[in-house]
């Protein structure tokens, strides 16, 4: 028959066998790996220090011979919460010391997902909250002081215009999120041509760069191969980098479009499309580029606000790559611009 540790070492969370004394008698791998501190005669307090609440529980489990379930926060950041249950072993002939078994569950990733979601919930209320205050203050001065005036009246309405798109583009965006985090986990069954894709979107977004007074400029090498894709996912996120582009860049600018095709010398090390969308702008400070796929992060919100930016764009751009199980690498230098380079994995030949 396995001995004891052989069995703890089969079970996918921590788990740790104390004596009627709290003595640490047997910890498997998983254990050891969670809590350095535990050793075998250590007493758990000392493996675990300063948690007079927990040790309490302990003793009283030893006591009251009841299954007592409780949490323990360790210590701050990322896999430090755990809900830990204590189970009292019965005593028999074939006594092997052990009084109580306790398992650790890691519930970080829950409260993670939980605080992560409190967080957007709060960025929504507050994007939206912005132009709805903007939108009653206008209609309220409309309706009191500025009644008669046309003038005023007119740049009032102009102004609520604005705020009203405003507040569509964030609707559209937030529904846009929505369904590519729905269909992350399902990857792509159909196959698309990029050719095309690049196309889609250099025609939706030459004429907004026309209107800001900045070019657009794409150069395919070659004939891109099929890639396994959906289609318009992949228009909609190249329209969000090209747009991203003409956005953050400089009057009378060139914002540049590149894409060819790599055998292996990529960061998916396997055949693959890339693309690469480059601004001529302020670029974006180094310790800011690994946050810009965050929802809601903007480099410079007041700036963003005005050209009309949600700032989910970029995190629209992540959860399509991440669907089609591509890749993005964000390089800026600032006061030269910014260049965002994509790669999409080829389809993998079927098996004869």
């Amino acid at each position: 028959m396995a001995d004891l540790e052989t069995i703890y070492d089969a079970i996918a969370v921590p788990v740790v066998g104390l004596d009627k004394d709290l003595a640490i008698i047997s910890a498997n791998r998983k254990a050891l790996k969670a809590f350095p501190e535990i050793k075998h005669s250590n007493r758990i307090d000392v493996a675990i220090a300063d948690k007079p609440k927990f040790n309490r529980l302990l003793e009283e489990a030893i006591l009251a011979k009841g299954e007592k379930i409780t949490s323990l926060s360790l210590s701050e950041g990322f896999g430090k919460e755990y809900t830990v249950t204590i189970r009292p072993i019965s005593q028999g002939k074939n006594d092997t010391k052990t009084a109580l078994v306790l398992t650790f569950e890691d519930r970080s990733s829950l409260l993670d997902a939980k605080a992560m979601r409190s967080e957007f919930v709060a960025n929504v209320s507050h994007e939206i909250r912005s132009p709805l205050t903007a939108i009653s203050g206008f209609v309220e001065t409309m309706q009191g002081p500025a009644r008669d005036n046309i003038d005023m009246r007119d740049r009032f309405l102009d102004m609520m215009g604005k705020e009203v798109a405003r507040m569509t583009n964030l609707v559209s965006d937030l529904l846009s999120l929505s369904k590519v985090e729905v269909k992350q986990r399902r990857a792509p069954k159909k196959i698309t041509d990029p050719n095309l894709i690049i196309r889609e979107a250099q025609e939706s977004v030459a004429a907004y760069a026309r209107k800001r007074g900045k070019s657009l400029t794409v150069h395919i090498e070659g004939r891109l191969p099929e890639i396994p894709g959906n289609h318009g996912d992949l228009v909609r996120m190249l329209i969000n980098l090209m747009e991203n582009a003409v956005n953050y860049s400089f009057e009378g600018s060139e914002i540049t479009l590149e894409a060819r095709y790599l055998e292996h010398k990529n960061p998916l090390e396997q055949p693959a499309v890339e693309i690469s969308v480059r601004d001529q702008g302020e670029g974006i400070a180094a310790d800011e580029i690994p946050r810009l796929t965050e929802r809601f992060y903007r480099v410079d919100k007041s700036r963003s606000r005005n050209v009309g930016g949600t700032g989910l764009g970029l995190a629209i751009v992540k959860h399509i790559l991440l669907r089609h199980r591509g890749r993005i690498e964000i390089n800026s230098v600032p006061g030269e611009g910014s260049e965002f380079c994509i790669w999409l994995p080829l389809a993998k030949p079927k098996n004869k």
